[in-house]
């Protein structure tokens, strides 16, 4: 056979099981006896959702905005005064009692109150959104777990056939029908071999341990995640997609309508409307209300009873300056919301093209690769049952078949991820979140 027969025969046939192991991985028993259970991606996002530190932390927020509405509605204390009357002459002293209030002036009061409750209504979209951003982390960190664990079974499956390579080219070389070149060159594919599947160990654990955190688990606890589905392309294919409508300008709706984000800088933008309006009000004079008592036995009216009336007078100081700050704020909140809107719009129209265009690439692996990955391994077993092949082909037929698996799982994982990133676009993520403090 010649060296182009004999490569092209085992590309031909080869490239089959190492897809397999990929997209057909069986559950195997962990160390106790006990078969772990596949990865629950929903539970674990609900586990996040209650128990992640930073988001607990956040939580804390809507008690200070919840506070902040009821300070607004909270009327301000009267001031009580008590005078002791004539001190320097103890034979006629007298005594005073009196009180001071001032009263919620129209149009400040009430814009206060609408504004701390939009306040309130933004820290909790904001709240919302956080959450969102946690479930998008925990589902994207599931979708590189599942890969990463699927390509470790593809790195095994190589580092196994290698072996298997190395020990039939020892026994050939014992017989004299292959150099010691041939065994170093199967030698250093398997060194490369366990290296990458180190590698690619290291990293699931490095991917495991982020995903610990993100989860609030503890650092003594560990996270033990069940073997990949035996199905990795039903898993991650078509069969599992999110669905999402194909019209555009659906999507673009729902995102509006569903982001919290928008629903935030609306909230903000109201507040900035009614913080205007109060400190317009303030402009106007206003006024406060005093009563006094006062005992002097030496005058003319022992008993007097004063009642008093002060007015604020806006002539130095018109409030230009808190009307100006608050009118710049509201610009800015009305632009905000105008440039985050066109964010989502932007990243909705992206996404939804990327989208399509990773699920036909997956899709196009799937159909014209996956028929030659199945082939492959039996290909290979033959030949080296009855050692027909050519080794420098071989090898690189083996290479190219891992490196082809590989892309074909990533291919996968970019179409998932970006599904992922479509629907925390369109607010379809952090709903079931809890809100109240625990």
């Amino acid at each position: 056979m010649s060296r182009s027969a004999g490569f092209l025969s085992i590309c031909g046939a080869s490239l089959a099981p190492l897809l397999v192991v990929g997209l057909a991985l069986a559950a195997e028993p962990d160390a106790s006896g006990a078969t772990s259970k596949p990865l629950d991606e929903g539970a674990l996002v609900q586990y996040a959702l209650s128990h992640n530190l930073e988001l607990r932390a956040a939580r804390f927020q809507q008690g200070v905005a919840d506070a902040a509405v009821t300070r607004a509605g909270t009327f301000e204390n009267p001031v009580a005064r008590a005078e002791w009357l004539h001190t320097q002459s103890p034979a006629d002293y007298g005594f005073g009692l009196g009180v001071e209030w001032t009263p919620p002036q129209p149009g400040v009061f009430g814009a206060r109150q609408d504004a701390a409750r939009f306040s309130a209504g933004a820290v909790r979209h904001d709240l919302q959104e956080r959450a969102a951003d946690l479930e998008a982390s925990v589902r994207h960190a599931c979708a590189e777990l599942r890969t990463l664990d699927a390509e470790l079974v593809l790195a095994e499956r190589a580092v196994t056939t290698r072996w298997s390579l190395a020990e039939a080219v020892a026994r050939r070389v014992e017989r004299g029908a292959a150099t010691r070149i041939d065994l170093s060159l199967v030698r250093v594919s398997l060194a490369r071999a366990e290296q990458q599947r180190d590698e690619l160990s290291l990293t699931r654990e490095a991917r495991r341990g982020q995903l610990t955190v993100s989860l609030g688990l503890p650092a003594s606890q560990g996270l033990n995640l069940g073997p990949p589905p035996s199905d990795l392309l039903a898993a991650n294919g078509p069969t599992a997609t999110t669905s999402f409508a194909h019209d555009h300008t659906e999507l673009t709706r729902q995102a509006l309508a569903q982001r919290p984000t928008l629903h935030a800088d609306g909230e903000r933008a109201r507040a900035a409307d009614r913080t205007v309006s109060a400190e317009r009000a303030k402009r106007w004079p206003w006024l406060s209300l005093g009563a006094r008592y006062r005992h002097h036995d030496q005058s003319t009216y022992s008993n007097d009873v004063t009642l008093g009336l002060e007015v604020t007078l806006p002539v130095f100081n018109h409030n230009s300056a808190g009307v100006a700050a608050a009118e710049a704020e509201q610009q800015r909140q009305r632009a905000l919301l105008l440039a985050h809107r066109a964010e989502v719009e932007r990243d909705v129209e992206l996404l939804s093209w990327e989208r399509e265009r990773r699920a036909r690439i997956a899709d196009h692996y799937a159909q014209t690769i996956e028929p030659v990955l199945r082939e492959h391994r039996e290909l290979v077993v033959r030949a080296l049952s009855g050692m027909d092949l050519d080794l420098t082909a071989l090898l690189a037929a083996e290479d190219m078949v891992a490196q082809s698996s590989i892309e074909y799982l990533r291919a996968r994982l970019a179409e998932r991820q970006t599904e992922i990133s479509l629907a925390r676009a369109l607010g379809r993520y952090g709903q079931g979140a809890v809100l109240e403090t625990q």
